[in-house]
Formats: C-alpha cells, structure tokens, sequence
C-alpha cells in the first residue's frame, strides 16, 4: 500500500509568510523546516482550513521549541544539531572507511562521551559516494535514460541544491538510488516543482508517494517519513512525470526523555570553495535545516584565498548570518597545520577572525599546535602527502580537541 504524503507542513505554513533570500549586503530572512506529513492535503477549495492547520502547526511548533523541563529544573528533552562545514577534509572521503574513521564520525563519538545522547547519522547528502545510483552521470553529460545526473561532483564540483551543494537529477520513474539507514526519522530532501509530479519513496516493505508541487519559484524542501526500528535499505525512486532534483536525506533516532541528543552532520563538500556551494536555494537548504550550531572548517583553503578574499569573506559572512539567524551559534576553527605558505595562512585566518569579530562567532585555536607542521605531521603518519588531508589517525587527534569546544557551547544551547 502506497501512503500519499501532502505538502502541508511546518515548511509550507512557514512559506506564507515569504522567504527571503541571502544576497549581498543582505541578511536571510525567517523560513521554519519543511516538512511533509498528516494528512491534510492543500487545496484551493481548502483555503480556510488550511489556514487554521496551519495555525495549530505552528503554534505546536513553538511550543515545541521550550525547554521541556527548565520549570522543573531537570535537563530538557531535545536536540542539538551541529552543522560541520569545509572543503573535502571535513568530507573525509580520502581515507579507506571515512564513514566510522572521517572527522564527523569521530567528531560524534568524542562529543557523545562528554555526557550526551548520541544523534542520528544526519545528513546523507545524494553524492554517490553516499548512495547506489542504478545508472549515473557527472554534469556536462545528459541526464542517462533509466538513470542520475550526479550534480555537484566530479571536474563540475559546483553545486545548486541540497544543504551541502549535492543534488541527483532523474527524468524517468524506473531511475532508483538506495542507502541503507538505520535511524527511522527520516526527511527527504528535494526540490520543487512547478507541474503536479510525484515521486516514490520505498523501505522495509512500505512505499510513500510524495508531492513535489509547490506554488511559487522553485525551492528546496523536504518531506518527513517514519521507518520501523531497525537497519533498511531506503530506495527513492525518479519521478511520475517531469524532473526530479533529488538532495539526499536527513536521518535522525527519537531523542531520549531527559536527555540532550547531539546529532553531528558533515556539510563538507570537495573542493567547495565557500561560495560555491552557496546559491539561493543551497541557502534555503541551509536557513530550513536551522542548525543549531555551524562549525566553519575553510581554513583548509589557505592556498586559494590570497586573490579571492573579498569573496570568502562575503561568502563566509553569509554563512555566519544564516547560522546565528534563529538563535543559533557559530563556531570558527583555525586548522591544523597544513603545507601552504604562512602568508596564506596568515591571511585565511585574519579574515575568519574578522568574521568571528563582526558576526558573533566564537574562534577557536584548538587546532593549530596539534602538530608543529605539515612535514614532521606526515612522517608521524597523521596527513596524506598532500600536507593537508589528515589520515584517520590524524581526525582523531583533531576530533579529541575539537570536541570539548561543541560540548561547552551545546551546554550553552540548551540553557533555560
């Protein structure tokens, strides 16, 4: 049995209000999570319930979003997400296992033994070093028949969509793309469209149709479906009729009564430039998500910054006005010591403290004394010989030090 999931949602409520968009000189305006679930359908004909639906959603919604336990004085029930954001060393995808071994995995892990709930896997963005594309194509190549345009990957790393700038575009219902999950809060990321199309999503023996029309320009959002406890193949299928622009998902476990869950989600990307994977609807992406703390790893870039300073510091600072929009926090962190000249390196960090200072970033030197340098880090066998990209050995010295610094500001989020 297929259930049919409407686009009514938080997300949707929230869209009457407008979303503004990032642009020079210009801060984000206010956009609440999409998400698609219950069974109220939208329609012209529906206009007066539809408008108290959305009513009752919202107001559930920010009652939600108090402390649940702050009268008592108990720790409040809820949880915490933090965004980490680079260039592939944060990715980790150079080192063999990166999925336990990478930054963000050990990252979790050190951050959960600090006194935590552990979180979901977060986000799983559709790269195909995340997902099983039945056919696939990098972008210069047309979309293959029965398959997956992959759109932010390969010599093109320039992304459009999703929160870390991957996206799959499918023209044909018989394309699939499947990844195993293990946590049952599951959102589907996707854009919308301007025609009455559809999509199917499938695992553990069920199957969710899910609208993809929205009114208005096109927009990234996403549709939440609950999976039965346990370790499943989830599947998406290409679309009904038109196109589907696929932005992966976000996997997330109930958060325990009484406890602080700490989801940590890799928003890295190869070779992303901080402007890069930065277009409208990436920040869209990225402003529906609400992280609650955005952890900026651009340091690593040092050698690209020197002629393009002014851009990193726009782009930079966009981020950081999207990261502390509802609330949240930003977090700038100095890297390790990398093979790069010192002037470059000198340069990235004056601009990032720059940012730190103007936009309420906290900046951190946690990093920068791990080891003396990119030389002497190699034959310890803690970097590749590239001098930049640490080896698993090296994420956890980096994860161990980096850890106690999101641990203090998690305990800083969740004060009444």
């Amino acid at each position: 049995m297929i259930e049919r999931i409407p686009h009514l949602s938080i997300g949707a409520c929230s869209m009457i209000r407008g979303v503004s968009r990032l642009s020079e000189g210009q801060v984000p305006g206010s956009r609440l999570r999409a998400r698609g679930s219950g069974p109220f359908a939208a329609s012209s004909s529906r206009g007066p319930a539809v408008a108290g639906w959305c009513a009752a959603i919202l107001l559930v919604a920010a009652l939600g979003a108090a402390p649940a336990a702050a009268a008592s004085g108990r720790p409040a029930t809820r949880r915490v997400t933090v965004a980490v954001f680079g260039d592939s060393v944060v990715e980790s995808t150079l080192i063999p296992n990166f999925l336990q071994q990478g930054l963000v995995p050990q990252l979790s892990r050190d951050v959960w033994s600090l006194g935590f709930a552990p979180g979901g896997i977060g986000l799983i963005p559709a790269a195909k070093f995340r997902w099983h594309f039945n056919k696939d194509a990098a972008i210069g190549s047309p979309v293959p028949p029965n398959g997956w345009l992959t759109l932010g990957f390969g010599p093109l790393p320039d992304g459009f969509d999703g929160p870390s700038g991957y996206s799959a575009l499918a023209i044909s219902p018989r394309a699939s793309a499947t990844v195993t999950v293990s946590d049952p809060e599951v959102e589907v990321l996707y854009t919308s469209t301007s025609i009455q199309c559809s999509f199917n999503v499938t695992a553990a023996g069920q199957a969710w149709t899910i609208e993809t029309f929205r009114h208005g320009p096109l927009t990234d959002t996403g549709t939440w479906i609950t999976l039965p406890a346990g370790r499943h193949e989830l599947t998406i299928h290409g679309p009904s009729c038109g196109q589907l622009l696929f932005d992966g998902v976000v996997a997330r476990r109930p958060v325990q009564p009484g406890m602080v869950q700490v989801e940590v989600d890799d928003l890295g990307h190869g070779g992303g430039f901080p402007s890069i994977q930065f277009g409208s609807r990436i920040q869209q992406a990225l402003i529906g998500q609400r992280y609650d703390i955005s952890v900026f790893l651009f340091g690593y870039l040092a050698e690209d910054v020197p002629g393009l300073a002014k851009l990193y510091l726009r782009s930079v600072t966009g981020r950081a006005h999207i990261a502390r929009e509802h609330g949240g926090a930003c977090l700038i962190v100095e890297p390790t010591p990398v093979a790069a000249p010192q002037s470059a390196v000198a340069k990235i960090s004056g601009l990032d403290r720059t940012v730190a200072r103007r936009d309420g970033c906290r900046y951190t030197t946690v990093l920068a004394h791990l080891w003396s340098n990119a030389t002497t880090a190699e034959k310890r066998g803690l970097v590749l010989v590239d001098g930049f990209h640490p080896t698993a050995a090296g994420y956890t010295l980096i994860a161990h030090a980096l850890a106690p610094v999101i641990a203090q500001m998690v305990r800083a989020h969740v004060q009444p």
